[in-house]
């Protein structure tokens, strides 16, 4: 007897995702349309006319310019002047290969970081149901697909591609597969440091289930576990080889007004006043870093939320302020998923849910419109 063939579609395998993927499409309809609107203005701001030069350009913008300045010309390091061994390789090297079949830079760029963004609100659902209830775990990625800072999700930055490879790293070791967990937590590091604090919730999956793992299987989830730190070792030994210095990246961080030290948190907080004084719109990073840790909060103690994605989510607020500043903590923050959770955890009513998420779309649009003036 043979067995009847299995069909698939994509229709059936997102039969579950459709009101996600709903609002995903209208928060980045709403980033695009905003994106649109700054071109019809026209030069304002802190940007000159070249980021005005088609209706998309500011997508470019900002941090963008050197990720596809290292897209286009690998690194170097210019002492005393800021530089693009600040920024790790991964997302150049993506867009670099979307250029070779025939792309230009930036809309490559731009379909990486949103092509990688669509993947992820759906990987995150599915995580989320892994993990929690459904309902937290729908809230959760509706939440992430229309939060306020995410235009980023659409910008020519790495953190879509860094988001997708943190969840999908898990979701392998969840399965048992940590072969497939280790390449993508290396990867993952490669993208930005904070891809490091994967290896929280690898250890913790590994540690619950050590008892039904074997010698060989307990080998390879160690290997996942330690996959993102040996990456994050490995960036340096590439920058010696490459551009013949190892600290390169340090160096550049210090021209970046970035130094990692022990008083950096005390630091950045009495930097607060300078930073406003020069830069008030960044009154954001602020406020958004309270945001943040309050819906971290409320993932502790609203949801089953494991112990080690909150620690990861903390660390991952946490740590860019040991470099003495609270500049793009609004933008740092969008990794700590935990939040997500956090903000779903709120019991609303289906008229308040939809104001709440309304509002989210307008501070979306404003927020977007806030580009030319500050830096995510």
């Amino acid at each position: 007897m043979i067995a009847a063939p299995v069909r698939w579609s994509v229709r059936e395998a997102l039969a579950g995702e459709r009101e996600i993927l709903r609002w995903f499409v209208g928060a980045r309809l709403v980033t695009f349309a905003f994106f649109a609107a700054l071109y019809e203005i026209g030069p304002i701001g802190l940007l000159g006319p070249a980021r005005y030069r088609a209706p998309l350009a500011l997508l470019g913008a900002w941090d963008g310019t050197w990720y596809l300045h290292v897209a286009r010309h690998g690194y170097l390091l210019v002492p005393g002047h800021q530089s693009d061994p600040a920024f790790f390789p991964l997302f150049p090297i993506l867009v670099r290969g979307l250029h070779l079949c025939g792309l230009p830079y930036l809309p490559a760029a731009a379909l990486i970081a949103n092509g990688a963004f669509a993947v992820d609100v759906v990987a995150f659902h599915r995580l989320g149901r892994r993990l929690l209830p459904d309902e937290i775990a729908r809230r959760g990625a509706v939440f992430l697909a229309i939060t306020p800072i995410g235009f980023v999700f659409s910008m020519a930055y790495p953190e879509s591609v860094l988001l997708g490879l943190i969840v999908l790293s898990v979701l392998a070791a969840l399965d048992g597969r940590w072969l497939g967990a280790a390449t993508l937590a290396g990867l993952a590091v490669l993208t930005r440091p904070e891809g490091l604090f994967v290896s929280i919730p690898l250890a913790a999956i590994a540690w619950r289930g050590r008892r039904a793992l074997d010698s060989g299987t307990r080998g390879r989830a160690l290997a996942a576990i330690l996959a993102a730190p040996v990456a994050l070792l490995a960036f340096p030994l590439y920058l010696q080889w490459s551009i013949g210095d190892a600290l390169a990246w340090s160096k550049a961080e210090e021209s970046w007004g970035r130094s990692f030290r022990l008083d950096g948190p005390i630091r950045a907080v009495e930097h607060v006043p300078k930073l406003l004084e020069a830069h008030p719109l960044l009154a954001r990073d602020l406020v958004l870093f309270a945001v943040y840790a309050a819906l971290l909060l409320a993932a502790f103690r609203r949801t089953a939320t494991p112990r080690s994605w909150i620690l990861a989510g903390g660390l991952i607020l946490v740590l860019p302020l040991f470099s003495g500043t609270f500049e793009s903590e609004g933008r740092f923050g969008l990794l700590a998923l935990p939040v997500y959770w956090g903000a779903a955890s709120f019991a609303l009513s289906p008229r308040a849910e939809r104001l709440t998420r309304t509002s989210c779309l307008v501070l979306l649009a404003a927020a977007v419109l806030t580009i030319p003036y500050v830096w995510p």
